[in-house]
């Protein structure tokens, strides 16, 4: 198991050369780790020098202080996405990764750690969510009608394909492009379109629980044993959309997958970021609501069958670089390769539960 002592935040670790100790000593006894970073088990203090070398300037400090975080999930996740940023570019100056985790991981949380780090890193990221390409509301309530649960976002075709694909070509091309803003506290909760921006950087991170989906052949017990014939319909549905997409993720060199140890800590983790969406006065989805959102999201592309690193790889999709597993407070308990990281066991669900039971 992975594991770094909470005390051992940033700021002691260049403080006191004790905690410098016990963080190198609690790195190098994790082998899917060393393996992610390409270290021998006595390389490992040389190296955690290098990086508080490259962290310790008093901006860097306190902007990832601000960032609520376990030390376990800078060491086991952020600064091994530093290092892949860095092992791409140098085949090609422009490198896109996906990031791919279940509602409430963490995805927006170190997108803004990565801007950060890019400051001591000396790279430049755009950071885009798949939830920044939804549909105009109309359209995207058109494409999801047929759904049995009565949600208008997150499954294969609520998603502009046309300008993501063009967001990831103008970065390839000039290292900028223009990005959607969506709204997830307009229309009641529902969430729409709000405008667009342009970006520039050197790395570009596009994030999203169904990112690297690959369409799957679709069985008696898909999505869960005992789904209802308009469950089947629409899962069935959602894996032939999903072949739309495949042109999409070959444009990235890379996939990054974050997985909780259970699958029902995504439900816990999205009614806390829903309360807090509800105490900066926006709109935000109810309890009943979100468990039929995240339902929905099982149902649409279930995890085990569509995201699950394919052995052997599928020719022209990206590769999983790095898997990373966390707990229910969002702690990193295991880091690797695919293959070193155990995946979590099917969310239980049946067409007469709830989401609150999955897992």
């Amino acid at each position: 198991m992975f594991q770094v002592d909470g005390h051992l935040n940033l700021r002691a670790v260049l403080d006191g050369p004790a905690q410098r100790r016990r963080l190198a000593h609690q790195l190098a006894c994790h082998g899917g780790w060393r393996t992610t970073l390409d270290l021998e088990e006595g390389a490992v203090p040389a190296w955690l020098d290098r990086q508080l070398a490259a962290l310790g300037t008093a901006t860097v400090v306190d902007a990832l202080a601000a960032i609520p975080h376990h030390p376990s999930v800078l060491w086991g996740l952020w600064i091994p996405m530093v290092h892949l940023v860095g092992r791409l570019q140098q085949t090609d100056p422009l490198p896109r990764i996906g990031l791919v985790g279940v509602p409430g991981t963490g995805k927006t949380t170190l997108g803004l750690a990565m801007a950060v780090l890019g400051q001591a890193y000396g790279f430049s990221p755009i950071v885009a969510s798949i939830d920044d390409y939804y549909l105009p509301l109309p359209t995207r309530a058109a494409a999801m009608a047929a759904n049995p649960f009565a949600i208008d976002r997150g499954p294969p075709g609520s998603h502009d394909l046309i300008w993501l694909n063009r967001s990831l070509d103008d970065f390839a091309a000039r290292g900028r492009c223009s990005i959607p803003r969506f709204d997830k506290g307009l229309a009641g909760g529902r969430g729409d379109r709000s405008g667009n921006a342009r970006h520039r950087g050197d790395v570009f991170l596009l994030e999203g629980w169904m990112v690297g989906a690959r369409p799957f052949p679709v069985g008696p017990d898909d999505p869960h044993p005992g789904a209802t014939a308009a469950e089947r319909a629409w899962c069935a549905r959602c894996s032939r959309l999903l072949g739309d997409y495949t042109g999409t993720w070959e444009r990235l060199h890379g996939l990054v997958l974050v997985l909780p140890q259970q699958w029902r800590y995504s439900l816990r983790w999205r009614l806390q970021a829903e309360a807090r969406q509800r105490r900066r006065g926006k709109g935000a989805l109810t309890g009943a609501q979100l468990e039929r959102l995240l339902r929905c999201f099982w149902a649409s592309v279930p995890p085990h069958r569509a995201l699950q690193p394919a052995q052997p790889p599928v020719d022209g999709a990206p590769p999983v670089t790095m898997m990373v597993s966390l707990d229910g407070r969002r702690r990193v308990v295991s880091v690797g390769p695919p293959g070193t990281v155990s995946w979590p066991a099917p969310a239980q669900l049946s067409s007469s539960s709830s989401a609150s039971s999955m897992g």
